[in-house]
């Protein structure tokens, strides 16, 4: 049995806003599901796309996608209507132009995606992987890039989820991974611009110094400066897009059948029968009680005896 420790940081292009990030990211520690997404910037509506995406994988409904079954087609057709009817709704009030020719040309949103699974009993996970984002998995001394392992791997236009039917999915089916997961392991998932830092940084001999500084990331604000720092390196710069950093480090699981073991105190509440004396003691007990009684008894006597003889010398 594993434990999961999870966090993610996000963050935009430089010289843009939150709100224009196209990025998204979502974890259900509950069920053990995580998942990025990376919006196309120039597709249409692509940032809610993406969010519908990583929210319907790590908090299913019906149908849920199953890895094992890998019934991705059932899973994205009502997270495509979901997104349809967003998007007409917000075209409705904007009644701007050009969004209402998008909308009549049926252009779609385009977005890679990742989304991980943990069956936390069995210490296994799976992984569904479309496009360039890319999720590494370090076990010991061994570390993996899936699907992309090089920089010439990366396309101008990736496999993307799309969200009219007639386009999905752009570029080919997703893939469908898994593996054991044991104590120590850390799994990232990163968008592209990340992703393609971290395999020129490995290339480049690099790959211990620079999970040594993600995984010593703890706020959004030092993400932040983590990134502008990258961006402004002379030699392996970080390209200025969307950036997605998510760190799931396993650990083990105290088994539930583990008692606590308290140590000895003078303080501990002790049953009736550790508090018992010995048989002995009581035995002792019980003679000198007997014999202070029979010897109360008999003095009294004496005493009386004393006292009746007094009164007959008068």
């Amino acid at each position: 049995m594993i434990k999961l420790i999870a966090k993610s940081f996000i963050t935009s292009k430089n010289g843009e806003t939150a709100a224009d990030c196209q990025d998204a990211r979502e974890q259900n520690e509950a069920i053990g599901r995580y998942a990025v997404a990376d919006g196309a910037t120039l597709s249409f509506f692509p940032k809610k796309w993406a969010e519908l995406l990583v929210k319907h994988f790590c908090y299913p409904g019906e149908p849920s996608l199953s890895l094992e079954e890998k019934n991705w087609k059932e899973w994205i057709e009502p997270i495509q209507q979901e997104w349809l009817q967003w998007v007409s709704e917000t075209v409705r009030e904007t009644k701007t132009y050009i969004l209402v020719d998008r909308l009549s040309r049926l252009e779609s949103a385009l977005s890679t995606f990742i989304g991980l699974e943990f069956d936390v009993n069995e210490g296994e996970w799976r992984a569904i992987i479309l496009g360039d984002s890319c999720l590494f998995h370090q076990s010991g001394t061994e570390f993996k890039s899936h699907l992309l392992e090089k920089l010439e791997d990366f396309q101008y236009r990736p496999k993307s989820f799309a969200s009219f039917p007639k386009d999905n999915p752009i570029g080919g089916d997703p893939d469908v991974i898994g593996d054991k997961a044991i104590p120590g392991d850390l799994f990232i998932l990163a968008t592209d611009a990340l992703a393609k830092w971290i395999i020129q940084q490995n290339e480049a001999g690099n790959l211990e110094r620079i999970l040594n500084q993600l995984k010593q990331i703890e706020t959004d604000e030092q993400f932040d400066r983590f990134v502008d720092e990258a961006r402004d390196l002379e030699d392996i710069r970080l390209v200025n897009d969307d950036v997605t950093l998510m760190l799931i480090s396993v650990e083990e699981a105290q088994s539930p059948e583990v008692e606590d073991v308290k140590p000895e105190s003078s303080l501990e509440t002790r049953t009736s029968e550790e508090v018992q004396p010995p048989s002995g003691v009581l035995r002792f007990l019980f003679w000198l009680i007997l014999a202070g009684v029979f010897g109360f008894v008999v003095g009294f006597i004496i005493l009386v005896l004393i006292l009746i003889n007094i009164d007959f010398d008068r």
